[in-house]
């Protein structure tokens, strides 16, 4: 009981492991070619094993197999298995039952021992393997349309998907049954060289295969940096006219000896609405701590009596700023509509601002802050933000020079992010490619969309924008692969596996023709060894008798003469006829002479020994030669036969017949010098005992 739970076990999980691996290998080949539904290995497997496996074992293993294959594509194996849903339940039992259906429709059309020895069962198979891809076919994308209805298939797809399970069928079914089927010997000689077609065909194609598809993605990678680069080239232009904007606002404060809030936004609202995607356009002017309440009570006549410099607690929280020697407070902001929330802000002591302030107030140049967030009204906003410092000589005047000056504030930019990249990158492009807009400094990102890490290529500018270095990260789309990309990979796929299985199944022809005429030249050598058995009973026989003949018996004696001489052996030749036999044709005629004939053979062929020779000489004569006998056994067993075949009756149509027969000994001894000696011996003695009465048994004596 446990042996037979045991190979049950390990039947189970040797099935389920090849068919997990295969449908693996079917996904890997597939990806070379860029379509994933190409081949179906393990569905040809499954048949296979159903046919020649116990059927309990090879469902089983299916089924484990299938249920690790699916867990595998849809949630990866993380350690755990708490994703046992219909996802993997369903497609698992699908692929199972469809496996069992195509089994049973390949009993169906072909003979039951598997062998494909025949013309007709080749064909047959040919005719019912598109049946079963179309049944599998069927299953499988029904029960994907079920667990997810916006999958849309379209009729190449159809043709294609079929296309994969007839491959995977015509191939690995023969590979399989050349494997597993232990019984017929056809399939062990086919097993090696369809192993080696397989495991060629394999190789070749992911060689050809791989390197077709290198020479395409580096086509389409070339194709799609040219696609690219115009937009990274565009995205600049873009950044460099924003900066030219705040370089003309800081130009504003420079050349004016002192800018109120309606030039300010009067010079502002102009540029702002020409780029919607502006979010705001702030001057941020130095105020120390001892200027703080001057400043705030003259603020509050245009904001309102709750107005302070504010500075961010926590994200989304703003609260009075705390005491410190300098701020940098948000004073004229345009637009104000929709950044009321930023007025009286003080960025600098946010962080990542402290830093990068004492920086550009050092250097005098326009800088743009890490990826951030601005809370608006509306809610947080990525935003992209550039400080420009405005400085004061000491003799009053304003410069955009850092040397022998002292910063009196900042003019911001915050450009809406979304807003920007949707300016840039239009329907047109977001079909092609996802942008990535990465700071190199902190690895953050100003915008970021999902990318597909499979994809063979991404296109990565490196830019240095607004003093901060950038990457601007391209990964292409499926539209864009789908459009671009040529089937040359999946058409030489295609190809290679149908030369394999047409070359599979020349094989299984010529293996099936070769094992017919093998079974032929064995059934016409047997009868050609029937035939020489025959006519070599017919040369040493005797045809009435089936006894041996005078011509074998001839030879047999020679041969145990010069054996008996050389090992000093002994023998005896006894002869002897039928007394009277001419009587006996003469009486009942030559039919009944046959049957007397017949009953001395039959009694001899019945009573004689393994070692004893026994012929018809001719006629009614007859020879025996018995080894090993002394001339008292010899007479004892001589004289039996005589006795038995006097009391033989043979029954001819209304009459009984008896008959008696006369013999005659001779002895093989050293004084015997050759067989005529021998032969003239034994019949001196059987002529003697004819003229003693007939009915006798005689030994030669020499006196």
């Amino acid at each position: 009981m446990e042996k037979t739970i045991y190979k049950t076990l390990k039947a189970i999980v040797a099935v389920a492991l090849v068919y997990f691996l295969l449908a693996n290998l079917s996904v890997e080949i597939s990806s070379v070619t860029g379509f994933t539904q190409l081949l179906s290995l393990h569905t040809g497997f499954a048949i296979a094993v159903l046919l020649t496996v116990k059927r309990l074992r090879s469902l089983l293993g299916i089924l484990v197999g299938a249920f690790l294959f699916t867990l595998q594509s849809k949630y990866g194996f993380d350690g755990t298995l708490t994703n046992l849903d219909l996802q993997v339940i369903l497609p698992s039992v699908a692929e199972t039952i469809s496996a069992y259906i195509g089994m049973k429709l390949y009993r169906h059309w072909i003979n039951v021992d598997n062998a494909l020895s025949h013309d007709h069962d080749l064909l047959r198979f040919l005719n019912v393997i598109p049946v079963i891809a179309i049944v599998h076919m069927v299953i499988s994308l029904f029960v994907e349309r079920y667990l997810d209805s916006s999958i849309a298939f379209s009729l190449i797809d159809w043709v294609q998907i079929w296309l994969g399970y007839v491959l995977g069928l015509v191939l690995v079914i023969p590979v399989t049954l050349s494997l597993l089927e232990q019984k017929i010997t056809l399939w062990k000689n086919r097993r090696n060289i369809l192993v080696s077609n397989f495991i060629v065909s394999l190789l070749i194609t992911f060689f050809v295969c791989s390197n077709i598809r290198g020479f395409e993605n580096s086509r389409l990678e070339d194709r799609f940096k040219l696609l690219t680069n115009q937009t990274a080239t565009l995205f600049q232009g873009s950044i460099k006219e924003k900066e030219l904007l705040q370089a003309a606002v800081a130009q504003l404060f420079v050349s004016s000896e002192n800018v109120t809030r309606e030039e300010f936004q009067y010079f502002v609202k102009g540029i702002s609405e020409q780029n919607k995607f502006i979010q705001v356009i702030e001057w941020l002017p130095k105020i120390k701590l001892a200027q703080r309440a001057e400043y705030e009570n003259e603020q509050r006549k245009y904001y309102g009596d709750d107005f302070s410099i504010t500075e961010v607690k926590s994200k989304g929280v703003l609260i009075p700023a705390t005491k410190r020697d300098v701020y940098y407070p948000i004073t004229f902001l345009e637009p104000e509509s929709g950044n009321d929330i930023a007025k009286g802000f003080d960025p600098s002591v946010a962080m990542g601002a402290k830093d990068l302030i004492k920086e550009i107030v050092i250097s005098g140049k326009a800088q743009a802050r890490s990826p951030v967030q601005v809370i608006r009204k509306t809610g947080f906003t990525d935003a992209f933000i550039v400080y420009k410092p405005i400085y004061q000589k000491f003799d009053g005047t304003k410069t955009l020079d850092p040397s022998e000056s002292e910063v009196m504030g900042f003019v911001n930019i915050a450009v809406k992010v979304d807003d920007f990249i949707a300016s840039i990158v239009g329907p047109k492009e977001t079909a092609n490619f996802n942008l990535q807009w990465q700071d190199v400094e902190t690895g953050k990102y100003y915008y970021e969309t999902a990318i597909d890490a499979s994809f063979p290529f991404q296109h990565v500018i490196d830019i240095h924008l607004s003093g901060r270095n950038m990457k601007l990260i391209f990964s292409p789309t499926d539209a864009f692969i789908k459009d671009a990309a040529t089937e040359v990979s999946a058409i030489a796929m295609i190809t290679i596996f149908v030369l394999t299985s047409l070359f599979s199944l020349l094989v299984l022809n010529i293996t099936a023709r070769t094992s017919g005429i093998q079974t032929e030249v064995k059934e016409r050598t047997k009868e050609l060894e029937d035939a020489n058995e025959k006519l070599e009973l017919l040369s040493n026989k005797d045809v009435l008798t089936h006894l041996y003949n005078r011509r074998y018996f001839e030879k047999a004696l020679k041969d145990e003469f010069e054996r008996s001489r050389r090992y000093n052996t002994s023998f005896a030749l006894v002869t002897f006829d039928i007394d009277f036999f001419k009587k006996v044709n003469d009486q009942y005629g030559h039919p009944c002479g046959d049957l007397v004939i017949k009953a001395v053979a039959d009694y001899l062929i019945n009573t004689s020994r393994a070692t004893d020779v026994v012929a018809r000489l001719g006629g009614e004569e007859f020879g025996l030669i018995l080894l090993g006998q002394t001339s008292t056994q010899v007479m004892a067993v001589v004289e039996r036969i005589r006795i038995d075949m006097s009391n033989i009756k043979v029954k001819y149509e209304q009459s009984t017949v008896q008959f008696t027969c006369s013999f005659g000994i001779a002895l093989f001894d050293e004084h015997v010098e050759n067989i005529s000696e021998l032969v003239k011996r034994a019949d001196k003695a059987m002529y003697e005992a004819k003229k003693l009465g007939r009915n006798r048994t005689q030994l030669f004596s020499k006196s």
